[in-house]
């Protein structure tokens, strides 16, 4: 028996006996044979495939790892190496592939001392790849969330200490996430909204669940503050809580936007007062005890029917604009300047007496005779009222300053008409 009949049959009793996918290639005559694990694998049985050759097996590699597989065996080929280890993809009988880890040395070589006969096994490592290439990309799903998302995603240790940020960070505020972690989120947060952002994340401790926080300012890389509005959670490592996690929004323009329209909806275009929604909305706010003595302020602009029908309402809307400009002048607080309707004012001063709504009356009446000419015969009714205790009913009270103003309205026309 020669050599090459010793080596195949030693090869033959090994592959037969190794439990694993087991294989032998006979370089010189390009022989390969396989065991019935090796079969089993793709899902064919072992009289299928034989008689097994080279070509077959190339055959069962997919497309894509058959230059790198061929490679290796190149190298063992020409004596570069004595062994080899790479994954690849074999088709399986149904038509899908398999990943493998095929791995081969040579054990015999020919009277040259060229290698003559090769012995390897393969290990299934299908599995094992899905699950890191199921991995991979959700890593990569993961970043590309973190790299695109508008928000900042945010980690913090439980000392309050920024342990991630996503690259929005830098975004919205510019400061350069290598300079903010590992370091305090406090010297950002504005000092007034401090005691609040610190009250969520007690919150989220004490509770252990999800909070959220809207309306606090975080200082950007040039000074400016913006407000956001966060959501948060605690990390939680063998049932302790190590730190905290969310996304916080910038929300400086939804809130520039919702001022804007709630500008519009409570403001009168043409004096710039608050308008009748606003005082049917805040009647109840105006009314508190804390505002007690409540100075009420009705006034009423004389003849400016007879102006629009004379001189025109363009000249009406400019008196209407006039003595809106000359009321507020001489208010000490003008957060309740109500436009009522066409020429009728209401206006409220908390914690006013009536010798303060008296000298309001007199500035104002002073201030309308410097202005008021033939051509612009501006002139204003008023009368107020003060309202005292919570039992009066406020909207009485306004009919009481009402009934003062038209009071002193009539006294201007038998003025005018004497």
């Amino acid at each position: 028996m020669n050599q090459k009949m010793i080596d195949d049959t030693l090869a033959s009793l090994l592959i037969e006996a190794v439990g694993a996918a087991t294989w032998y290639w006979n370089i010189s005559t390009n022989e390969v044979k396989i065991n019935q694990r090796w079969a089993e694998f793709l899902g064919y049985t072992l009289e299928e495939l034989d008689p097994m050759t080279f070509d077959k097996w190339k055959s069962c590699v997919h497309p894509d790892d058959l230059s790198k597989a061929l490679l290796e065996l190149s190298d063992i080929q020409n004596t570069k190496k004595e062994a080899f280890n790479f994954e690849i993809r074999l088709r399986h009988k149904n038509g899908h592939y398999l990943w493998v880890s095929d791995r081969g040395k040579i054990v015999s070589y020919d009277y040259f001392g060229n290698p003559s006969l090769v012995i390897g096994l393969f290990f299934d490592i299908d599995e094992k790849r899905r699950i890191t290439e199921d991995l991979r990309k959700s890593e990569l799903n993961l970043r590309q969330i973190l790299e695109n998302t508008k928000d900042i995603i945010y980690r913090i240790d439980l000392e309050g200490r920024f342990t991630f940020l996503s690259k929005s960070w830098e975004e919205h505020l510019g400061h350069p996430i290598n300079e903010v972690l590992n370091k305090s989120f406090e010297p950002y947060i504005h000092p007034d909204d401090l005691n609040k952002v610190n009250d969520f994340f007690e919150r989220i401790q004490k509770y252990s669940n999800y909070q959220e926080i809207k309306g606090y300012r975080v200082r950007d890389k040039n000074g400016v503050y913006k407000y956001f509005e966060t959501n948060g959670q605690p990390i939680i490592e063998n049932n302790q809580t190590i730190g905290y996690s969310g996304i916080a929004k910038d929300i400086s323009e939804l809130l520039d936007k919702e001022r804007k329209i709630e500008y519009l909806i409570y403001h009168d275009n043409l004096t710039d007062f608050k308008n009748r929604h606003f005082f049917d909305q805040k009647i109840h706010e105006i009314n508190r005890i804390e505002n007690y003595p409540l100075c009420i302020i009705s006034c009423d602009l004389n003849d400016l029917k007879n102006v629009n029908d004379t001189l025109g309402h363009h000249k009406g809307d400019q008196m209407i604009v006039k003595a809106a400009e000359i009321i507020r002048r001489h208010m000490p607080n003008k957060e309740y300047l109500i436009r009522t309707g066409g020429d009728e004012f209401l206006i409220f001063l908390p914690n006013t007496e009536e010798e303060t709504a008296y000298n309001i009356r007199e500035s104002i009446k002073k201030d309308i005779e410097t202005v008021s000419t033939n051509e612009f015969p501006l002139s204003i009714a008023y009368g107020y009222y003060v309202k005292k205790t919570y039992t009066e009913d406020i909207r009485e009270d306004i009919k009481m300053s009402d009934k003062l103003m038209y009071q002193n309205k009539n006294k201007y026309k038998t003025i005018k008409s004497s």
